[in-house]
């Protein structure tokens, strides 16, 4: 079974790669997704986060993320310790879902996969990439959020050009017929990989 890991910078497209991924028949773990769900249903990280970051972290039994938010995106310290609590619980989440895929192909998507030194655990890294003027644009018009807020946000992500060193293919997600042919190339090539093997 080959593990892809799909990263890429924030309204690179990573979803609709993923997306198109999973029309090519390869299943897809989102990784920033179950996180969200994993902090509102693992009852010791819901504990843990309590504990760091105060009762006031929930609202009515759901993550308070507009609270979370303000905190974990102004403290780099404090954004470490949210990650630290949640990586290792997506992980053993993920583990699990390995177990029960049968696929020859499978793929992870995750943000800061690299910045986690993560990438290592996985056979393909993929980096979704898009110029950073259209990628903002997209995250203000899909988020409702400032200049300002996105960058604050993309700040804590290392620069494209630091990722593209450990990158195995680079998709460029800027037009999607483009995207499109760029990812079955990835995609065949690594079947034929798989042959060989």
């Amino acid at each position: 079974m080959v593990q892809i890991a799909i990263t890429g910078n924030i309204g690179c497209g990573k979803t609709t790669i993923c997306q198109l991924m999973e029309n090519e028949g390869v299943p897809v773990y989102y990784s920033d997704f179950r996180a969200k769900q994993l902090m509102n249903q693992n009852e010791s990280l819901i504990d843990s986060i309590k504990d760091r970051f105060g009762e006031e972290s929930y609202q009515d039994g759901l993550l308070n993320r507009k609270w979370i938010s303000s905190i974990v995106f102004d403290d780099a310290t404090a954004l470490n310790d949210l990650n630290n609590l949640v990586h290792p619980v997506v992980q053993k989440d993920y583990l699990n879902w390995v177990c029960q895929q049968t696929k020859d192909i499978i793929a992870y998507e995750s943000a800061i996969l690299i910045e986690h030194g993560n990438q290592g655990n996985f056979d393909v890294v993929i980096l979704v990439q898009c110029p950073e003027k259209i990628r903002f644009e997209r995250i203000q018009k899909r988020d409702g959020l400032n200049l300002d807020q996105v960058q604050a946000r993309s700040h804590f992500q290392w620069p494209e050009e630091e990722k593209i060193k450990y990158a195995d293919y680079l998709i460029e997600n800027t037009a999607l017929e483009q995207a499109k042919q760029q990812l079955s190339s990835v995609l065949v090539s690594i079947r034929k990989q798989l042959q060989k093997d």
